[in-house]
């Protein structure tokens, strides 16, 4: 199928490549089809580009890419709404916030990951409710700290 985006302009993406969200993401309920796009193949930054409207696409990453020891326990009831066998299935990334002009001030949505199963084109956003995370993680050090 040819997806029409705003940034992108029109791209080709197999179907199988659609994910479906039950619940949307949150502020975007009614959004419940996206596709990953990875703008060149060595970024860390990819698009969740919704299929249903072209100028609605968010910037997200893998959060071990910039945080070593993130880790999600999946409840019983993650796992059936994914139709995941396990952990394993489920791929995880987050949302990043680019400060406009300034994307050294990039941040990452620790406690609204993205949880994917691939293999049955399924997504969920959920609610971490852990101290150790903040929905504004800065993603990159600055002054050598």
């Amino acid at each position: 199928m040819d997806l029409a985006t705003t940034r992108f302009g029109v791209v080709p993406v197999e179907e199988e490549r659609v994910l479906h969200m039950d619940r949307g993401l949150i502020g975007f309920a009614d959004q419940r089809r996206y596709v990953i796009l990875q703008p060149r193949p060595s970024s860390a930054l990819y698009w969740y580009q919704s299929v249903d409207r072209a100028d609605l696409a968010f910037v997200i990453t893998i959060p071990q890419l910039f945080v070593a020891d993130y880790r999600l326990t999946f409840t019983e009831s993650v796992l059936s709404a994914l139709k995941a066998e396990g952990p394993g299935d489920l791929d995880v990334y987050v949302l990043v916030t680019i400060p406009k002009g300034r994307p050294e001030d990039m941040t990452a949505n620790l406690m609204g990951p993205l949880v994917i199963n691939q293999k049955a084109h399924l997504a969920e956003q959920l609610i971490i409710e852990d101290a150790r995370y903040s929905h504004k993680h800065p993603l990159l050090k600055r002054d050598g700290k």
